[in-house]
């Protein structure tokens, strides 16, 4: 961060300004823009996530000249949108599929005969984990082929069009992009001025951030302490920390700044101009 120290003629007055670098501003110009984009995609997305959670109902019924019709009822949006229907007339039996593989996800489907050919219903091909045991599936086509030579009136299966919840994911990971790069603005991008002022015995500490300017007021009297840390970076930057202790908060002040002379002299200064000794511990 950059600082600018100003004081008054009178020497009564001291105003320490900090404002991000360019490099920094430039830096998180390019990032925050790139996390931003998937919010362009995010409406599209979200509505065919949210378009493709529903039922779907399987509904069959013997017809006046006992031929077994069967109808199918896609909901969409929860239920929400109008739904789909699709008929198959004279159904004579149902088949439940079921392959295993070596991984443990089992793909298993049903499907319809209607005059030689194979009508798929239920299918978990493009989707896992439904909530439909194969034995749950195996005991509704037991029951739809005795249907089919009985007199009974109707028979349904009710199932999830996808994994209902689990399609929401990709929205909410494209909604996490942005969330980081707003976060990343306001931690890197704020703007501080600390004004200490002899005759008003008090500092007020404005910090300005993409979320707006916060104001916070304190007396000179209550300034405890001025520490001048050094704290390595991860990647083995060092960074120098001026923190301003004051009574009643529970953290200090921090200022802090990647030169050690541009630290030591704002320290200095400060502690010239509120009479308090600097703790330099930057050789520790």
């Amino acid at each position: 961060m950059e600082y600018n120290i100003v004081q008054s003629e009178n020497h009564q007055k001291m105003t320490i300004k900090g404002k991000p670098e360019v490099i920094i501003i430039v830096f998180l110009s390019i990032w925050v823009s790139a996390c931003m984009t998937p919010l362009l995609s995010f409406p599209f997305i979200a509505y065919d996530s949210l378009y493709s959670m529903g039922t779907k109902t399987l509904t069959c019924e013997h017809s006046a000249v006992k031929k077994v019709i069967c109808q199918q009822k896609s909901e969409h949006l929860l239920g929400y949108v109008n739904s789909e229907e699709t008929t198959w007339k004279d159904i004579t039996q149902a088949d439940f599929h079921l392959i295993t593989r070596k991984n443990g996800n089992n793909e298993q489907w049903i499907t319809l005969k209607n005059d030689g050919q194979e009508i798929t219903i239920f299918s978990d091909r493009m989707s896992t984990s439904l909530n439909i045991e194969a034995n749950e599936l195996t005991t509704w086509v037991e029951r739809f082929n005795k249907f089919v030579n009985s007199s009974d009136g109707k028979i349904e299966l009710v199932y999830p069009a996808n994994q209902q919840w689990q399609v929401l994911f990709l929205p909410c990971l494209l909604l996490l992009f942005p969330m980081f790069g707003l976060s990343l603005a306001y931690l890197l991008l704020q703007w501080h001025c600390l004004t200490f002022d002899r005759e008003q015995q008090s500092l007020i500490w404005e910090v300005q951030t993409i979320f707006g300017k916060r104001n916070y007021q304190f007396l000179l009297t209550n300034i405890q302490d001025i520490k001048l840390t050094k704290v390595r970076g991860s990647k083995g930057g060092t960074f120098y920390y001026i923190k301003i202790y004051i009574t009643g908060r529970k953290s200090p002040i921090p200022l802090v700044s990647n030169s050690i002379t541009t630290a030591q002299n704002m320290a200095h200064n400060l502690g010239r101009f509120l009479r308090i000794n600097v703790q330099d511990l930057t050789n520790i």
